[in-house]
């Protein structure tokens, strides 16, 4: 068996000062773990733009553009364009993220494509690590939503049986990509037999218009609970950074019919 490659972690990266560009700087502060393994990261890597950039990308349409401080009359101005859908002037900024996650949560993500730009470590390039996303507990199929699970709360699933399964499995995989290329296979080629547990990592950068709608969509009852994690951790990092629109945004949010 060969030795499986050494993965520098997000946070070993972060030690000290590692600038990732000359916006920001990633650090224990801005690096949140949605799945609690300390595998599994979401860190904030650089944004551009704030609650202001909104309002006078609105304002230029009348040339009331300006750098004055934020005022009540922008607040209102904010929860006015998120009210009537008016999205373009909350595309002139970017937020972008390092996401280390399973490969089943990439693949739920990568589907928001409008205003999101990604790319992805390749696994025809290097070789794919031991990382794999283990459940805490397991859930089962929701009766009413064939797209949804429900908490094992009457302990009809054998939590520990199910976890031996899933060891055995992924363990098992890994041992057949390991000998594939033990065997001279390409990486390309050996990486098909990998299960989507495996832990894959991406750079994301959104607009506000794009976070937003990602949000909606993915930190809701129906959207997987490990996607919903994710999609909480992106907002957690961003929210700081335009609280005047996420406050609206959460207002007009918890007023819409479910």
């Amino acid at each position: 068996m060969r030795d499986a490659p050494r993965v520098v972690s997000v946070l070993e990266r972060a030690t000290g000062t590692v600038s990732w560009g000359e916006m920001t700087t990633i650090t224990a502060q801005n690096v949140l773990y949605p799945l609690q393994d300390d595998i599994g990261s979401v860190a904030l890597v650089q944004h551009v733009g704030d609650d202001k950039s909104v309002v006078n990308a609105a304002r230029v349409s009348f040339g009331g553009d300006n750098d004055a401080p934020l005022t009540e009359r922008d607040e209102k101005l904010i929860k006015y364009l998120l009210r009537e859908q008016h999205g373009s002037p909350f595309e002139h900024n970017l937020l972008t993220f390092k996401i280390v996650c399973p490969i089943f949560v990439d693949r739920q993500m990568v589907r928001h494509r409008v205003g999101v730009s990604k790319n992805e470590i390749s696994g025809r390039y290097v070789e794919v690590g031991e990382r794999v996303y283990v459940p805490r507990s397991f859930r089962r199929q929701a009766k009413s939503n064939r797209q949804a699970s429900v908490a094992d709360e009457a302990g009809e699933i054998d939590q520990q049986g199910a976890a031996l399964v899933w060891q055995e499995a992924w363990q098992l995989a890994y041992a057949a990509y390991q000998r594939l290329l033990d065997l001279g296979v390409t990486r390309e080629q050996a990486r098909g037999v990998l299960p989507q547990a495996m832990y894959t990592e991406s750079y994301y950068t959104f607009n506000l218009r794009s976070l937003l709608h990602f949000l909606a969509l993915r930190d809701h009852p129906g959207a997987q609970f490990e996607t919903q994690l994710y999609a909480r951790a992106l907002a957690e990092l961003a929210e700081p950074l335009f609280p005047v629109t996420f406050r609206a945004w959460r207002e007009l949010h918890s007023e819409m019919p479910h």
